[in-house]
């Protein structure tokens, strides 16, 4: 929906039927800055508990991130997705700026909870569950029962340092990858191995087939979680300046409109 108000605003721009500094356009610009206001009271919330008879953290998490939407397409609208001054300029690119941080923050954050409001992942509780997935496969695969038990011990060795974890999780993935083909591979030649009645054979090759592809993909996570922790506290140190940066700019925006 927010792409598609984008789309259709900057297609009509010359059409729209108002000016930035009087009646429609005017409060349309109110009403983004205030929704930029409003932003700051999730992190309020998060951190003063008396708040907490407002609401709970996820609720407002999910008003944050709508207002950090639609802030940005009510400013467009307001300046008919063009801008004529130094200091509105100066102020738009900030807001896009800081609207483009939320984006990625909200990436990051889904990779480490379970979905958006969800609670943190662990990567102990994830190997766990890639542990149980591969204790499913049975007797007549331990050729990939091994493999997959090399890989969780690479997968458990710890990682020190930024770009270690970064780049560690970038080679992990690939490292699964041809980890799972080799699996899938020897869980074929095992079934060949069993013999049997051919129906058989494809129900057992569909559950061995479902459980390698769950284990590799817990076992992703697992890998790249400390990467994307990582990441997302490098980027709570960037976001909170740009936001504060955009705020200034548009307190300077709103002054010089109404002085001059």
């Amino acid at each position: 929906m927010i792409v598609c108000a984008l789309a259709a605003g900057w297609h009509w721009r010359r059409d729209l039927p108002w000016s930035a500094e009087f009646g429609t356009g005017y409060w349309l610009g109110i009403t983004g800055l205030s929704c930029v206001g409003l932003l700051l009271l999730y992190p309020l919330r998060k951190r003063v508990s008396a708040l907490r008879v407002f609401g709970s953290v996820p609720a407002w998490f999910r008003i944050h991130m709508f207002l950090g939407a639609i802030a940005p397409v009510l400013i467009l609208y307001h300046a008919r997705f063009s801008v004529s001054s130094l200091n509105a300029n100066v102020a738009l690119t900030c807001m896009l700026i800081v609207a483009g941080s939320g984006i990625i923050g909200r990436f990051l954050y889904v990779r480490i909870h379970r979905g958006v409001t969800g609670r943190k992942q662990e990567a102990r509780r994830l190997l766990s569950d890639a542990s149980a997935y591969r204790d499913q496969l049975n007797e007549h695969f331990a050729a990939a029962v091994e493999l997959a038990e090399d890989l969780e011990a690479h997968i458990r060795t710890g990682r020190s340092g930024f770009f270690s974890s970064v780049f560690q999780a970038f080679a992990d993935s690939r490292r699964i990858g041809d980890a799972q083909a080799r699996m899938v591979r020897s869980i074929k030649q095992g079934l060949r191995e069993m013999g049997g009645a051919k129906s058989a054979q494809r129900q057992t090759r569909k559950d061995a087939l479902r459980l390698v592809r769950k284990y590799c993909e817990t076992l992703r996570e697992a890998s790249q979680l400390e990467a994307f922790e990582r990441l997302f506290s490098l980027w709570h140190v960037v976001h909170l300046p740009l936001f504060f940066l955009m705020l200034i700019a548009a307190a300077i925006h709103v002054f010089a409109v109404h002085q001059y």
